[in-house]
């Protein structure tokens, strides 16, 4: 299994699609691992080199020995491109993998070849939800997922419809938390709820990006995504309409198509 050894952890990647193809970095969300973008990369392998990330601490990654920021975990895509003999990739990253993403075109732009970010933000956590986050995170330390941790967290991730209308997507989704790696779990959210201001470094960003909300996201409102989108140059911006945060899980083949219809357009090069 493909792994990126890096200093306080290991890093598991999928790599599929034709090695000499244009390379896609897919960096899911906080408490996901490869099965959020599994329809994405399914579909994009014909014509891409898919590098198909677990966040440290999730999945088959191993939890780091300390806290970490997520410009660590933007050094963690520089050393997995180097891992794959890959000089640049386009990024596609959700919530968390958002922050990482734009913090990779930021600090290593010239490894960066395209950016799709969805459901994210480039502003830091508000000091109550920060607070509250962190409360949260000291209870996965201290007792691991409990089942009122993992149901708080439902309504954050998806919308009330799908909620509704997809009881054995959620429940599926709600057993994978409750076997989270509780020190793994921990240092996420704390990587998460304690990131920086990002706003003032977004012009710096050269990568033809496109932005994806969805208009039912409770965790990162739309709102979010349109600073973003308003504040990189010539950066497109796609609204799901009825998607929650988790727009990839929620509307697989809306969010590949448009993702899809995006990498196509820039006859990228491998």
């Amino acid at each position: 299994m493909p792994t990126v050894d890096r200093p306080t952890c290991s890093i598991f990647y999928e790599d599929t699609g034709p090695r000499d193809a244009p390379a896609v970095v897919l960096l899911p969300s906080l408490l996901c691992d490869v099965e959020l973008f599994a329809h994405l990369a399914n579909n994009l392998a014909d014509r891409y080199r898919v590098l198909h990330v677990e966040m440290r601490g999730h999945g088959r990654s191993s939890a780091p020995a300390k806290r970490y920021t997520q410009e660590d975990q933007a050094d963690d895509v520089a050393a997995l491109l180097d891992h794959a003999g890959v000089h640049g990739a386009s990024l596609v990253g959700l919530s968390q993998g958002g922050f990482t993403a734009m913090r990779a075109a930021i600090y290593h732009a010239s490894r960066v070849r395209s950016l799709v970010l969805l459901n994210t933000s480039a502003a830091p956590e508000s000091t109550v939800n920060r607070a509250r986050y962190m409360a949260m995170a000291a209870s996965v330390m201290a007792v691991g997922v409990t089942d009122p941790v993992a149901e708080a967290v439902l309504p954050l991730m998806f919308s009330d419809s799908f909620l509704t209308a997809n009881p054995a997507v959620v429940a599926h989704w709600k057993q994978k938390w409750l076997a989270l790696d509780r020190r793994g779990a921990f240092l996420a959210v704390d990587a998460v709820a304690n990131r920086g201001d990002l706003r003032a470094l977004l012009s710096k960003i050269r990568a033809p990006t496109m932005v994806i909300s969805g208009d039912a996201d409770r965790a990162l409102p739309a709102a979010k995504g349109e600073e973003i989108a308003q504040s990189i140059a010539g950066a497109r911006y796609v609204l799901l309409d009825g998607a929650g945060h988790l727009s990839a899980i929620e509307q697989p083949e809306q969010s590949t198509s448009v993702i899809r219809a995006f990498l196509d357009g820039l006859e990228l090069s491998s």
